[in-house]
């Protein structure tokens, strides 16, 4: 099938021109104002243009690098129509206009099954697309800014309207070649800034090595203002990539980049505390550890394979019985035993696969206990505690052995393995064994000798490796690569498995399924019985709205609206923002935030104004400027506001002027990379009735008469503002992804993108057998965001979506692998 056929000339090109039109109308009405990421887009889109022009499928490499970090909500206060959709505009209009010049032969093709497959699905989406947004309402205020809107059904349905209007260009441009030199970059790309800005998020909010705090990272991704996945979700598909990228690297500097990527990767991913993210790594290593031992040399195909699966068990016990031992040494010595114990292990690894000469063993132990004995002996304690950790002996002495181990061992040409190198070499471990037992005395005492002896212990039966008969490694490039992926994974994983939050979470896993699980009974008991329900679904996007009219608590979550007075059919009223309280009979109820970032200057004095009115049974406005990323505001300044009663006999309150004057304290200071945003934040708290505020004529003054608020009298609606619900998200996620298939989209829904997922993972797994390391990453990418689906909806986060689309379509297009050879008789 030549994509010609599917997309002549004569429909290719009327299709670019409505998609550069939609394109320029779209920024006509964009909030480009107020911050400078609206600038810097501005800036983006004429660059990403003129790359367009020079080499069309560089869109292969900018659409995975930017869809999850072109994210501006928090600054425009727009989440229907977002950044990526303009960007993918353009992406459609350049690219469709090049598919209607001259017939060129397709760079890939779909199979049959696959054709039929995404025929189907898209049917199902369309009948769930129709279901959720007809009987087509009027386009008020509150269409595009409100989850409750029928228009909530275009928001999350465009991911997948998006895949197949990319199909085209895919099919163009999508070969091995171009998906090998531009797709897995910029996946890679964008792995690497989320892994940054997560890097980033834990450094200033609640430091990089407090592991107690609660607070749990969101990256650039705005749509977890409610909530969701969408993290876990991204880093699932994406951590697989860099996997393939240490795999890949041809070189000592590509390996090291990799590493660094990896590392970056997994610190973000460990920050999330997510299970399920957790479950979804294991996942993807297993699948790989199951691929390894299928294509062992020698396992049911080869008679001598007996040997090769059993030096791949006792690998895989060495590494067993070394995470052990290392989180034993963590437990009782810190963070600098964990690391003087994995170096030790680095060490032992890379020194069993030298020829190391044993008879110079007892010479050159003599001589590191003596030469240890001495220098220990003569460092002298520091006279105060201030003094530089790395300056007390045990520190000191551990990195003086790791440099000279290190510059023996370090490639110098011919000759670099001598006798009287490796006898260095051993002369350094053994001072490596000795500072690391004093390194655990050092911070624990006696308790940490044991552990830290069992590590040497381990050490010195690793140095026996080079005497095997068969040894279990070889010092190549994908040997380091494994182990060095390894001790960063354990360097990782170990600290934050023994952190009090991560033990509290692991420790209520039980009581929180059972939440989710009543949850998801909650859900099924929404669901209307009709027949066409049952078929074609409730519609996509319908979940938030039906769970505000019709949760069986009887529950109202709290909800922001724009409203409108006084207006004529000719020129439009006045405009404001309606607050309403959530109303719970029993419980907690998350209030839901109004925020806007501001450019607030610490120690400086203030004056807020407003115009507000309330009804029901006494509403609170709260008013405060907070230190906030997305969730979980912290170091807050409250502004003392109370509201004054409404008129006797009155049930609504009259509007009324206010005027606060309050001090900044300590907000906005700090060094300008390290300087937490500032948010100011408007909620309406109540009884357990739902009370209504609304709130108009916003301001934020400095002394200087500087106005800080964009939009405060609203006439834009919800331009600039966005929302927030820090922790109750129930009313926003149905919280799995094949529940929420099943609910939004129904049987035909469910089953049909059941069937593109089989198809895909076939397809994958046949190339994986055959060796394919990219297809392995693939199939392991899309087998942990399906783990993180059992627990969490990630498809109503259209970005999230859309890049699970895009990896799907690419493994569709993947030739088939080529038929079974039978090798010839030895």
């Amino acid at each position: 099938m030549v994509v010609q056929a599917a997309m002549p000339g004569l429909a290719a090109r009327p299709l670019a021109l409505m998609a550069g039109a939609a394109c320029v109308l779209a920024l006509r009405h964009y909030p480009l104002g107020h911050a400078w990421p609206g600038l810097l887009f501005a800036a983006l889109l004429p660059a990403y243009f003129l790359l367009l022009c020079w080499r069309p499928a560089c869109w292969l490499f900018c659409v995975p690098a930017l869809l999850p970090v072109l994210d501006l909500a928090p600054w425009t206060g727009w989440f229907f129509l977002e950044e990526i959709d303009v960007l993918l505009l353009l992406t459609v209009a350049c690219g469709y206009w090049r598919l209607g010049g001259p017939a060129q032969p397709a760079a890939a093709r779909l199979s049959p099954a696959a054709r039929t497959c995404l025929l189907l699905c898209s049917l199902a989406w369309l009948a769930a697309l129709l279901r959720g947004i007809l009987p087509l309402p009027p386009l008020d205020l509150n269409a595009w800014d409100n989850y409750l809107s029928p228009y909530n059904s275009l928001r999350l349905g465009k991911a997948w309207a998006w895949s197949i209007l990319l199909l085209p260009l895919l099919l163009r441009d999508a070969d091995p070649a171009a998906l090998r030199r531009y797709a897995l970059p910029g996946m890679l790309a964008g792995l690497a800034m989320v892994s940054l800005f997560a890097l980033w998020e834990r450094a200033v909010f609640p430091g990089l090595l407090n592991l107690s705090s609660d607070y749990r990272i969101t990256a650039p991704f705005s749509a977890m203002h409610t909530g969701g996945a969408a993290l876990d979700g991204y880093l699932a598909l994406s951590l697989p990539l860099a996997g393939l990228l240490l795999a890949r690297a041809s070189s000592r500097w590509q390996a090291a980049l990799a590493l660094l990527l990896l590392a970056l990767g997994l610190h973000a991913a460990f920050s999330t505390f997510s299970r399920g993210l957790y479950a979804a790594l294991a996942a993807a290593m297993l699948l790989a550890l199951w691929q390894a031992l299928r294509t062992t040399p020698g396992t049911a195909r080869q008679a001598p394979g007996r040997p090769a699966v059993r030096q791949l068990l006792l690998r895989l016990l060495l590494a067993g019985l070394g995470t052990v031992l290392l989180a034993t040494m963590f437990s009782q010595a810190g963070y600098r035993g964990l690391l003087a114990a994995v170096v030790l292990l680095a060490a032992s690894f890379v020194l069993a696969a030298r020829p190391l000469p044993w008879r110079r063993a007892p010479a050159s132990l003599l001589c590191a206990l003596c030469l240890q004995g001495l220098l220990a002996a003569w460092w002298p304690e520091p006279a105060s505690q201030q003094t530089a950790s790395w300056l007390k002996g045990p520190y000191f002495l551990f990195l003086l052995a790791a440099a000279l181990l290190a510059g023996v061992l370090w490639p110098s040409g011919a000759g670099d393995k001598g006798p009287a190198r490796l006898g260095l070499a051993m002369v350094a471990w053994t001072m490596l064994a000795c500072n690391l037992a004093w390194i655990g005395w050092h911070w624990a005492g006696p308790p940490a000798l044991l552990p830290a002896g069992l590590v040497v212990l381990l050490a010195m039966l690793m140095l026996c490796n080079g005497r095997l008969r068969s040894p279990l490694w070889r010092l190549d490039r994908a040997s380091l690569s494994i182990v060095g992926a390894a001790g960063i994974l354990l360097l990782l994983a170990i600290p934050v498995s023994a952190s009090y939050y991560a033990t509290e979470r692991f420790a209520t896993t039980a009581f929180d399924m059972q939440g989710r699980l009543r949850h998801w009974r909650q859900v099924l008991a929404m669901q209307p019985s009709d027949w066409g329900t049952r078929l074609f679904g409730m519609g996509i996007g319908s979940f938030p709205a039906t769970y505000y009219w019709h949760n069986p608590q009887r529950e109202v979550p709290a909800s922001i609206a724009y409203a409108e007075e006084g207006g004529s059919p000719g020129k439009p009223g006045n405009r404001y923002v309606r607050l309403a309280s959530p109303g719970y009979s029993a419980g907690y109820g998350e209030l839901l935030r109004l925020l806007q970032r501001l450019p607030v200057r610490p120690a400086t004095r203030y004056t807020l104004a407003l115009d507000a009115r309330r009804s029901g049974p006494m509403p609170v406005l709260l008013v405060r400027l907070c230190q906030r990323q997305l969730l979980y505001a912290q170091s807050c300044v409250h502004v003392p506001l109370r509201l004054r009663p409404a008129p006797p006999g009155s049930p609504v309150a009259p509007w009324q002027h206010y005027e606060v004057p309050f001090d900044s304290a300590w907000l906005g200071a700090g060094a300008w990379l390290l300087r937490p945003p500032v948010q100011l934040e408007l909620a309406a708290s109540g009884t357990a009735t739902s009370s209504v505020l609304e709130v108009d004529n916003l301001s934020l003054r400095a002394p200087d008469g500087e106005e800080l608020i964009a939009n405060g009298r609203f006439t834009q609606a919800n331009n600039y503002w966005f929302f927030s619900s820090d922790h109750h998200h129930l009313p926003w996620h149905i919280k799995s992804m094949a529940l929420q298939l099943l609910v939004e989209t129904g049987c035909c829904g469910a089953l049909s993108m059941l069937a593109l997922l089989a198809v895909a993972g076939l397809r994958l797994l046949r190339r994986a057998a055959r060796g394919d390391t990219a297809a392995l990453a693939c199939a392991a990418a899309l087998l942990g965001f399906l783990v993180v689906g059992l627990f969490d909806s990630l498809l109503d986060v259209p970005r999230i979506a859309l890049l699970c689309y895009l990896m799907l379509l690419c493994a569709l297009l993947q030739p088939p692998p080529p038929p079974d050879v039978e090798s010839a008789p030895p």
